[in-house]
């Protein structure tokens, strides 16, 4: 289950839909990264990994964005999505609390109450229902967004030379801060230095 739940395996079941390779593994590679240290422990609920990888893929597909440059603008956008999922599934669980409560009412009295099967059913149901309403709403309104924004902002963004390791790059942080070793985070910050002072003293 949980590879299923990757944005590479979306961007993978996508780019077979679709044929865009390039795009589908280029977006999905980026978020793959970019949360890649971040993970559910306890109660810990972490930013929905999907949301913002199939929205960011939908609207790249229906804008036929190819330059990963405005790619980044509709990713810059979807990004809150992971939040909003996240805050949905937070308050699902909050809703769920008095399922502990009917279970053992079940358990005192099975014919007249629901059992486990009717209420996981139930539960999985609602979450189900309540995600592809927030979905339809908020691919909506990035949709919306990316139409007003992108024919303004792209006259100004389109000819920076950005590649797709560019983005992968900028999202490895996740994958360094994955690691856990401080050395490794030291390397990171000089690497960056160097490069911006190498970039400060071409220009």
């Amino acid at each position: 289950m949980p590879l299923l739940e990757r944005p590479l395996t979306l961007g993978f079941v996508w780019g077979l839909c679709t044929g865009n390779w390039a795009q589908s593994l280029g977006v999905s590679l980026f978020f793959e990264l970019l949360w890649l240290d971040i993970f559910p422990a306890g109660t810990v609920i972490p930013p929905n990994p999907l949301a913002p990888v199939l929205a960011s893929l939908a609207a790249v597909s229906y804008f036929g964005v190819t330059k990963p440059v405005l790619a980044a603008l509709i990713m810059l956008l979807a990004l809150p999505l992971g939040g909003i999922f996240a805050w949905i599934e937070r308050w699902h669980r909050h809703y769920e609390n008095d399922a502990h409560t009917r279970l053992m009412r079940w358990a005192k009295s099975p014919e007249h109450a629901l059992g486990p099967v009717q209420l996981v059913r139930r539960s999985a149901l609602l979450l189900f229902c309540v995600n592809m309403a927030a979905f339809a709403v908020v691919l909506a309104c990035l949709m919306a967004l990316t139409h007003i924004l992108l024919p303004r902002v792209a006259p100004f963004i389109q000819d920076i030379p950005l590649k797709w390791p560019h983005l992968w790059g900028v999202a490895g942080i996740g994958a360094v801060l994955s690691l856990r070793y401080r050395p490794a985070y030291a390397v990171l910050l000089l690497g960056a230095g160097l490069t911006l002072v190498g970039r400060l003293l071409a220009w």
